[in-house]
């Protein structure tokens, strides 16, 4: 664990170092993480929207941190996701791609 003050200008500099990763190591992120979780009653949210029960297995950026940093520890810009509507929003775009290159081939 990383024991610092988390500020937008570190958050900034280790994004443009490729280490952002960095920033999920600090006690700062673990601490609003946790608050989110307990907070949403650790489950997801997008499946409880639909009537559904998943626990929560990631707490996502809303608006991603490397497009804003400033918001990295706002609980309103995180969402409590399981793992596959976690997976589902990193990779919609991906799917969407397929489709579009397999329609332009046929």
């Amino acid at each position: 664990m990383i024991k610092r003050k988390v500020t937008t200008d570190w958050i900034v500099r280790q994004i443009r170092e490729g280490k952002a990763y960095r920033f999920y190591l600090t006690a700062d992120w673990r601490k609003v993480r946790d608050a989110k979780k307990a907070k949403e009653h650790y489950e997801c949210e997008r499946c409880r929207a639909v009537g559904k029960y998943s626990p929560c297995e990631a707490v996502h950026h809303k608006l991603y941190l490397k497009a804003r940093p400033d918001l990295a520890l706002d609980i309103n810009n995180l969402e409590c996701l399981c793992k596959d509507c976690h997976y589902k929003e990193h990779h919609k775009y991906e799917s969407k791609k397929l489709k579009d290159e397999f329609a332009e081939r046929w």
